[in-house]
């Protein structure tokens, strides 16, 4: 097969493998530094294989799905896991590295895509930000603290990694394919 390399869809790709490696791990860090969170945190793997597929799209070249699919799977799995652990966990701040992914993931014939997805990702922010209650299991309120400090850092390593890898995309980029 010859397909065309798109570095954006390589990039998502790039994304997708590292927050599927990270599922089984992040109930481990929890567990250690957050007890009373282990098991609702056992939850956050279950989108392990969405991020699987992502992956596995852009390594057979679908470029368009690869792209799309991860700003989508990334903003489900954030809302998901906000629910699950609870508004004060911190996990909401993930979006923004959706955000980044909507904007850095598209190409230029795709920027009305692009300025949707960051759109809509920006007013789920908005409405949902302060409304999320309880976690769906109690958590301490140290716990609770750490989670947030947990996630906040995690989203910050995500964001420097998306700049860092779409950085490399965009000066290795070619000619888009059509």
């Amino acid at each position: 097969m010859n397909r065309a390399r798109d570095p954006l869809a390589e990039a998502c790709g790039s994304v997708a493998l590292v927050l599927a490696l990270n599922k089984p791990v992040y109930p481990l860090y929890v567990w250690f530094l957050a007890e009373s969170a282990f098991p609702i945190s056992l939850l956050t793997a279950l989108s392990m294989p969405f991020y699987i597929a992502v992956w596995w799209l852009a390594r057979r070249g679908k470029s368009f799905l690869a792209r799309l699919g991860m700003v989508a799977v990334g903003t489900a799995d954030t809302i998901f896991i906000a629910f699950i652990l609870g508004g004060e966990s911190g996990t909401l701040i993930f979006l923004f590295a959706c955000i980044m992914l909507a904007g850095m993931g598209f190409h230029a014939r795709e920027v009305w895509l692009s300025r949707a997805l960051i759109g809509l990702i920006f007013v789920l922010f908005v409405a949902l930000y302060g409304r999320i209650g309880a976690p769906v299991r109690p958590v301490t309120p140290d716990d609770m603290q750490t989670l947030d400090y947990l996630n906040t850092t995690g989203a910050a390593a995500l964001a420097a990694f998306i700049a860092l890898r779409f950085f490399r995309s965009r000066a290795e980029a070619v000619t888009p394919p059509a």
